[in-house]
């Protein structure tokens, strides 16, 4: 086993999905590996991290009045129908039960926190109806979308990752100035909560406004330890109506992940070559912040 294959199965391993002999392979690596063990370590920390975020998160919490009625439910179901089982029976029963109403809340959770533990995924649900394959359900492929998302890519690229833009970038209280976006504010809306969970592991790099294709981009750069992630706002193309605003993973581009959301007028991109997963809980975590920015500064970004 080389590096390359233990990082394509280094999360399957921490979840204990392997097979023996497949895990045998592994430790062998990890014996002779210091890198691979490093980025082991590193990723077994980033995931209790997720967890603890989610378990801690508000969406997370059940509630108190639904954990009553859950709690009576089984019991009335378990008892209430025959008091001669044996307590074996009843057990059994009450157990099934369990496992059934918990299969159910895995899935509902599941519709809202997709892989809650792993991904931390927070989507809104769609109901089951006859518009429920509307076009908005497919919000992030409308074509300006698509458009402003690779462009956001090559932002990211030439800008946070090689520096070679084309065009200069310029300060954001510069381009407050010249085309009504926000200040300095942006930089702190974004590294702010990845701050709060992540510590010194998430440090600001920069913000600037740059200008890619034509396209005006307000941008933030954070390092995640050693990766580099952008956030980026961009304006929608007149006339398109925001269709969602809570962030979704869009498509890995080039190699790159690609989480997005909507707020105001702007489109909102989260670009790194972390894990999907990774790169989607950062653009959770600050989703809240940079809503809340776009709406003080009057839509301003």
């Amino acid at each position: 086993m080389n590096c390359k294959d233990f990082k394509d199965i280094a999360d399957s391993y921490l979840s204990n999905e392997l097979l023996v002999e497949t895990n045998h392979d592994v430790l062998r690596h990890l014996e002779s590996c210091p890198e691979c063990r490093d980025d082991l370590a590193a990723l077994r920390e980033l995931r209790q991290r997720l967890q603890v975020a989610v378990k801690d998160a508000q969406i997370s919490q059940m509630n108190a009045g639904f954990a009553a009625t859950l709690r009576s439910g089984l019991r009335e179901q378990a008892l209430g129908k025959d008091k001669y089982w044996s307590i074996f029976v009843v057990k059994a029963a009450f157990a099934g039960s369990a496992a059934v109403l918990l299969i159910a809340l895995a899935v509902g959770l599941t519709m809202r926190n997709s892989d809650a533990f792993q991904t931390a995924e927070v989507v809104q649900s769609v109901p089951v109806s006859s518009d429920a394959l509307s076009p908005e359900t497919f919000w992030f492929q409308r074509a300006s979308f698509v458009e402003a998302q690779n462009d956001a890519v090559e932002d990211h690229k030439h800008c946070a990752l090689t520096h070679d833009l084309k065009e200069k970038p310029i300060s954001l209280e510069k381009a407050a100035k010249l085309f009504g976006t926000a200040d300095d504010s942006l930089g702190p809306a974004v590294i702010g909560p990845l701050r709060e969970t992540f510590g010194n592991d998430a440090k600001f790099v920069m913000a600037h406004f740059c200008i890619i294709n034509g396209r005006h981009f307000s941008h933030v750069v954070v390092q995640y330890r050693e990766k580099v992630v952008s956030v980026l706002l961009t304006k929608r193309e007149e006339g398109d109506v925001s269709a969602h605003t809570e962030a979704v993973s869009c498509k890995t581009a080039e190699d790159f992940r690609v989480a997005c959301f909507e707020s105001g007028k702007y489109n909102v991109f989260v670009i790194s070559d972390l894990r999907e997963n990774e790169n989607l809980l950062f653009a959770q975590m600050i989703s809240a912040s940079v809503k809340n920015h776009i709406g003080q500064n009057n839509g301003a970004a």
